[in-house]
């Protein structure tokens, strides 16, 4: 058996030792070869040098550097394409995602699991994943996150989903396969601050509902109908109200608030249509999900890398 663990850095040079001792630790509770790749996505500190230095002292370490950020998702995939084992585990390198649970994530899978995730015990689960469950064609277990199993059948379904604007934990719940949690308790950052802003998390939550639901367009529609009722009833009013000699006063207050209305509804509705097409210009491009520039470890197969520009 061999496993590969998948982790994107982002600035984490305060991580990367006590990152690596750990898994180093974990990988001897496992009965197999194991391999971690360091995806460096386009660090401007030293995490790049100390993964290579890490790369000299232990065969085990492959390390994948992007020509430039990418992003977390991107960087995930970039990771799952170039690993090459019969199971991949992906995870955050801010020790956020324990590796001790890594054990139990092999043996779950072991049991005959295709993809084992990990959920936050404990938490109640948040306002944001009961709307995209409620949105999606798709569910997603409350409180799971990107820390997860893979078998290499999930893996190599997961590497013919070309979309760019991805949202990995939904896209591996659309695939199916068989699927377990396995409940932790998420630790602190070990080092450094928080990288992913709330501007990358609304657009992840905004990708997400967008990437598997077709619902945003039909509310826009359904928007339209209920102005058009509110007018229409707003209309049927004014008549009755000249029809029964009724005295109001005149003025331009409620036609601007219908201007107002109307041109609020028409904007919403002209921007839900922009974001899909945004996401099919983006598409049609054809442009590589990442840009690889440099990769050390063993040569990359046909079946590992291919998404992105390799130039190592």
């Amino acid at each position: 058996m061999r496993l590969s663990v998948v982790m994107p850095c982002f600035n984490e040079a305060g991580n990367i030792a006590e990152l690596h001792r750990r898994l180093a630790a974990t990988a001897g509770r496992i009965d197999g070869e194991v391999e971690f790749i360091f995806v460096d996505d386009g660090s401007r500190d030293t995490t790049l040098q100390q993964l290579k230095g890490l790369a000299r002292n232990d065969h085990r370490v492959r390390v994948l550097a992007l020509s430039r950020n990418f992003g977390h998702q991107a960087a995930l995939s970039a990771g799952i394409d170039y690993a090459a084992g019969d199971a991949v585990v992906v995870m955050d390198a801010d020790l956020q995602h324990p590796p001790e649970l890594i054990p139990r994530f092999v043996q779950t899978w072991q049991q005959g699991y295709d993809l084992v995730y990990a959920y936050r015990e404990g938490v109640r689960p948040r306002l944001g994943y009961r709307i995209a469950n409620a949105l999606m064609k798709i569910h997603i277990p409350a409180e799971s996150a990107d820390f997860r199993l893979m078998d290499r059948r999930v893996v190599d379904a997961f590497r013919r989903m070309p979309e760019r604007a991805r949202f990995i934990r939904g896209m591996t719940s659309w695939l199916g396969f068989k699927q377990t949690g396995v409940g932790y308790h998420q630790d602190r950052r070990f080092a450094g601050r928080r990288t992913y802003t709330f501007r990358q998390t609304a657009r992840m939550a905004l990708n997400a509902v967008l990437a598997f639901s077709s619902i945003p367009l039909r509310m826009a529609s359904i928007l339209g109908l209920i102005t058009l009722m509110a007018g229409l009833a707003y209309a049927v009013y004014i008549l009755y109200a000249r029809l029964a000699g009724w005295t109001f006063e005149r003025g331009w207050t409620a036609l601007i608030m219908t201007i107002l209305i109307l041109g609020g509804v028409q904007l919403i509705c002209l921007g839900i249509i922009a974001e899909y097409i945004g996401r099919i210009f983006e598409e049609v491009k054809h442009r590589p999900l990442y840009v690889v520039r440099e990769w050390i470890g063993p040569e990359p197969t046909a079946q590992t890398a291919g998404k992105g520009g390799h130039n190592p």
